[in-house]
């Protein structure tokens, strides 16, 4: 299971989406003056207040997650394997929607930081992912068609 080179993208994918959900993402600022860190679980204003107002975003890098972890072990099942990869860069990218929308719920600029740029590496890692996947399934059928 590990030897598999779709396993490993998986993995690292899952690590940095762990790590961008514990992370600040970006800056709500208004005239140039930070007013808010914003966090995939909530938004950190200045007087230290926390409003959990963008948990979709929490929700969504959860869910990535844990179902990045599950199609790691539907190693046996790769047409299953190969759409749950497809549904996980759908998740990352909803993310960004989220993201860019953000600035019009709170007001202001967004700034982003550099741990926003990690799931669209989990996107690209995802997509080889799946081509992997789906080069492993076009092998077993060329397989079966020489027997």
């Amino acid at each position: 299971m590990i030897q598999r080179k779709q396993t490993v993208f998986l993995l690292i994918a899952f690590v940095l989406t762990v790590v961008c959900m514990s992370m600040q993402v970006a800056t709500l600022s208004a005239d140039g003056i930070v007013f808010a860190q914003v966090y995939n679980l909530w938004i950190a204003n200045g007087q230290g207040q926390h409003s959990l107002a963008n948990w979709p975003m929490f929700a969504l890098l959860l869910l990535a997650a844990l179902l990045s972890l599950v199609t790691i072990f539907q190693y046996m099942k790769r047409k299953l394997q190969a759409q749950m990869c497809l549904l996980l860069i759908l998740l990352y990218l909803a993310w960004y929607v989220l993201l860019a929308v953000l600035p019009q719920w709170r007001g202001g600029d967004l700034g982003l930081q550099w741990p926003a740029v990690l799931p669209m590496v989990s996107v690209i890692l995802t997509f080889m992912a799946r081509k992997g996947v789906l080069a492993d399934e076009k092998l077993v059928r060329s397989l079966d068609r020489i027997r």
